[in-house]
């Protein structure tokens, strides 16, 4: 252990129970002990926590943390980025924490009879999305193996949001227009809580009127994502669009190719990617190649989609 003299105020730390920390972990924040009148770093932030290493911390009769790191102790949303940051290395691990955090949020939103959602969350969670990629372009990659395939609107929901990023990343987007493309992927479905569970969750063809009221989920999430003061044009008409087609089969507005804007064409793929990929009430899931050969080659969909996009999201899947 190598120790860091720090010459602090009594009123700046508290005490750390050592049952708060997990062996095989990496370490959030610096662990301090007491010597005099000062305080030393006994371990510092981003270690990994082996069985040895507790040992020795078991050994010592108090152990502090800063009063400045006390958020840092669990996984929370104002957390998640300096979790996800001393565990980049760890593509399942990191996965995990976006779950906890993502799914905390959709729980608080199902909850909500206003339809509320935690802005601050939804930031923090796609800024999450954007460190990781921009820090390892191979990020989806090495990860969608630890996708949850099961047919849940929260795991839908960052699916679609880290499947965005990274492909607006491969296209050289800005920082801002990525956090604009992550959020709209992250709330493109929110509409859909206002859409009864018979339709929503039936496991045979919706009928005419079922599926007009489906298809009203985006002008739902539209509505929703206002009411939650969120008003950038850009990821509210990629909200509002991510179900148009180029042939201008889509809608809600039936738009074609020159209309549809880029954030709504990347929405698109992504949105029909991770929904072929996760089981349904209705079918099970199809494996990454099989979704992928659907969305290039099957006749019903093949004219729907942003070629270049298309192409460039296999790669980054497949190179």
């Amino acid at each position: 252990m190598k120790f860091i003299k720090a010459k602090i105020s009594h009123r700046t730390h508290r005490k750390l129970e050592l049952e708060s920390i997990v062996v095989g972990e990496q370490l959030v924040f610096d662990i301090w002990i007491k010597k005099d009148d000062e305080y030393l770093i006994i371990i510092k932030a981003g270690t990994l926590l082996i069985e040895k290493i507790y040992h020795q911390l078991q050994l010592q009769k108090n152990l502090y943390i800063s009063l400045n790191d006390i958020d840092q102790l669990t996984l929370t949303s104002s957390s998640l980025l300096r979790y996800i940051q001393h565990n980049q290395n760890k593509g399942q691990k990191t996965i995990e924490f976006l779950y906890e955090v993502n799914n905390r949020l959709f729980t608080e939103f199902f909850a909500s009879e206003r339809n509320l959602i935690d802005t601050t969350s939804v930031d923090a969670i796609v800024k999450s999305i954007i460190y990781l990629v921009k820090n390892n372009p191979k990020y989806l990659k090495e990860t969608i193996a630890y996708f949850n395939d099961a047919c849940a609107l929260e795991f839908h929901s960052i699916h679609v949001a880290i499947y965005a990023v990274s492909l607006s990343y491969c296209l050289d987007f800005k920082d801002e227009e990525l956090l604009r493309i992550g959020t709209a992927g992250l709330l493109h479905d929110l509409g859909k809580k206002v859409i009864n569970d018979n339709i929503t969750k039936k496991e045979s063809k919706l009928n005419l009127q079922e599926m007009q009221t489906m298809q009203e989920h985006s002008k739902f999430s539209v509505d929703i994502v206002k009411k939650n003061h969120i008003y950038n044009p850009y990821i509210v008409e990629a909200i509002m669009h991510h179900h148009e087609a180029l042939d201008g089969s889509g809608y809600p507005e039936h738009l074609t190719s020159k209309d549809i804007t880029p954030f709504a064409a990347i929405l698109s793929i992504c949105d029909n990617f991770d929904a072929l990929t996760s089981d349904r009430p209705y079918r099970d899931k199809y494996s990454t190649f099989e979704a992928l050969k659907k969305i290039m080659k099957e006749e019903s969909m093949v004219n729907k989609f942003n070629q270049e996009y298309l192409r460039i999201f296999l790669e980054s899947l497949l190179a």
